[in-house]
């Protein structure tokens, strides 16, 4: 066996001890009823270069901010379709309806978000305390004012958006995301019974506090912010350990497809694997050797879609 075969070896393995709050329960039953208070959209039918039918849609998210996005449709209009429902990767945006064609020619509905605050059309504001540039510091010392939560009430809203829309068939919603939005797709599947199948890109949110530690990327702001007020540091890391997705991914239910880069210098082999290790659903991690933060790239995008087909069945 080669040096290379073995570099995942003992990460199957692996278990890690990290906070989880006494009242982790009781905080995200909370969310979930701030989640459920409303759900208000609009859609805009849009012309788009594109043998698709092209919606704007409006969000109302967390405190009613409002988030933009696409929701697209195949043309075949005699059938129900499972769902993608794509989050994009920190300093991200949704991109153009063009970058999901490829589910849509596979007979795929899409809705697709500009997430709060980043590089899209979304808004955010309205956290005490400052924060270093960035996001992921608003809020950090309390979990009820944490950008992670309103992140994530927006992404549960998507999912109830995903099961009101008419077209879509309630029963076949996926989560899919890479990095940030990898992260945010377990975190969705283990709170949501709504979602049906989840795609994880070299998920962000795994083992937050090492990645905090040794990662070159997002998380780094977390450091840059302690540097000044190291006295925050237990509130930082106990905010953190309610949206950790090694205290979330037990409560999925749905089958999992995860993918690591062995070279992944931003949400590191080992951040990845001890939130995929404590996922009892059925589940899949696709290991690239000489990958970095790209998870395996057009390889893994094959895969995936490989394996929403045979789990949707568009």
């Amino acid at each position: 066996m080669f040096l290379y075969e073995k570099l995942a070896t003992d990460l199957y393995d692996l278990e890690v001890e990290i906070n989880k709050p006494a009242d982790f329960d009781e905080f995200w039953n909370k969310t979930k009823e701030i989640a459920k208070e409303k759900l208000e959209f609009s859609l805009e039918e849009v012309a788009y270069p594109l043998k698709a039918r092209v919606f704007k849609v409006t969000l109302l998210g967390y405190g009613d901010t409002k988030i933009y996005g696409w929701y697209l449709l195949p043309l075949n209009e005699t059938k129900k379709y499972p769902l993608g429902l794509f989050f994009h990767g920190y300093r991200g945006y949704a991109s153009s309806p063009s970058s999901f064609a490829n589910y849509l020619l596979n007979d795929f509905a899409v809705l697709a978000f500009d997430l709060r605050g980043q590089v899209g059309a979304s808004g955010d504001g309205g956290y005490g305390g400052g924060h270093v540039p960035g996001w992921i510091t608003q809020g950090l010392d309390n979990p009820y004012d944490s950008y992670y939560q309103r992140l994530i009430v927006d992404a549960l809203r998507m999912v109830d958006l995903a099961v009101s829309l008419p077209e879509v068939d309630a029963k076949r919603i996926m989560v899919k995301g890479g990095s940030q939005g990898g992260g945010l797709s377990l975190a969705t599947a283990a709170l949501s019974d709504d979602v049906s199948l989840c795609i994880a890109g070299v998920p962000n949110m795994c083992y937050t506090e090492y990645g905090v530690l040794h990662s070159s990327s997002s998380l780094r702001e977390i450091m840059e912010y302690l540097k000044l007020y190291p006295e925050k540091a237990p509130a930082f890391f106990n905010t953190l350990s309610y949206f950790d997705n090694v205290n979330l991914a037990p409560l999925i239910k749905c089958p999992v497809l995860v993918s690591v880069g062995m070279q992944d210098p931003v949400c590191l082999p080992k951040t990845v694997f001890a939130a995929y290790n404590r996922i009892q659903a059925p589940k899949e991690i696709c290991v690239y050797p000489f990958s970095s933060h790209d998870g395996g790239g057009e390889l893994f995008q094959k895969t995936a879609m490989e394996f929403a087909i045979k789990h949707l069945n568009p």
